[in-house]
């Protein structure tokens, strides 16, 4: 069993009685938020040219930064954690 801080195994989809889809367990904490970082940093990017548009601007400007402020959680608990030594 490692030292390192892993992740856990937990279901984000649920259809009726059954998880069927789930983030898995057992991975490096500093590759998940790496996984973590890379998708928002693209739902950031994403937003920000919805926020171009005039029909959508309003909506993409609250969900980009809702999204922002996920990312900034995300490269703050990454800050905390040594891809060499498991937590800082």
């Amino acid at each position: 069993m490692s030292k390192h801080p892993q992740t856990l195994a937990s279901p984000f989809a649920t259809y009726g009685l059954h998880d069927v889809l789930e983030a898995s367990g057992g991975i490096p904490l500093h590759e998940a938020l790496d996984a973590a970082t890379d998708r928002l940093e693209a739902v950031v990017a994403g937003l920000r040219e919805l926020m171009q548009e005039q029909s959508v601007t309003h909506h993409a400007t609250l969900v980009y930064y809702a999204a922002e402020s996920a990312l900034a959680l995300v490269y703050s608990a990454h800050a905390g954690v040594d891809p060499a030594g498991g937590a800082a």
